[in-house]
């Protein structure tokens, strides 16, 4: 491994990057830092300038689920969409430069700190997880805390939150409630983004509230 591989970061993101400051500012931090950051997640949005002309990032986008998995039952599409992202998500960091440490955003879990931790044993590299929220209460809000889907993925969290190498959240509260339930360790960082992410105008956020109305009727005017 040379001096350069030495000090190489994978940030793992299951999502849109250009969804995830937090993940954007990580990725920034860590390249200021010296480090060369490999970005692997799903493209959508655009991610912030600065991550872009960043010459110690570079983005890999994995491909979007096809629409097939739309047309089948809940639990069927649920089904498919994960062993898509988890093939999807294996080959594309084993195709990568072994990194010293993987840094996985959480939610969503599965499948992606399966995976993560998989490769980062096969490699003897670090595990970090990032704590945004915890999967299994989303999942909770669809189908019921009762249900067995919501009970295995409060467990299969709690299974990589203990073999993690270290843990992130973004609240003192949560530290304690990661602990108090799982017996993980965890730093917090507090969810305060860098100065590349202003506020935006009162044009901007009106011109921004006009583009969602037309899409959500929450954001239309109701008179």
């Amino acid at each position: 491994m040379t001096e350069l591989d030495k000090r190489r970061v994978c940030v793992v993101v299951l999502g849109d990057i250009g969804h995830s400051p937090r993940m954007q500012y990580h990725a920034i931090s860590l390249s200021q830092e010296g480090f060369i950051v490999d970005f692997v997640g799903y493209g959508g949005s655009r991610p912030h300038k600065n991550l872009l002309d960043d010459k110690n990032i570079k983005l890999h986008l994995m491909r979007d689920l096809p629409r097939f998995h739309s047309c089948l039952p809940r639990l069927l599409s649920y089904a498919a969409k994960v062993i898509w992202q988890m093939f999807s998500l294996l080959f594309m960091l084993v195709s990568l430069s072994p990194p010293t440490h993987f840094l996985v955003q959480n939610p969503p879990a599965i499948p992606s700190l399966a995976v993560v931790w998989f490769v980062s044993g096969m490699w003897r590299t670090e595990m970090v997880i990032d704590w945004h929220n915890y999967g299994y209460t989303i999942l909770s809000l669809t189908l019921g805390t009762g249900h067995s889907l919501v009970y295995f993925s409060k467990w299969y969290e709690g299974f990589f939150a203990r073999r993690a190498s270290h843990n992130f959240c973004v609240t003192q509260a949560m530290k304690i409630h990661l602990h108090q339930q799982w017996n993980a360790k965890a730093t917090v960082l507090y969810d305060r983004p860098a100065d590349i992410f202003q506020n935006i105008s009162l044009d901007e956020q009106h011109s921004l509230f006009q583009k969602l109305s037309k899409e959500y009727v929450v954001f239309s005017s109701r008179n």
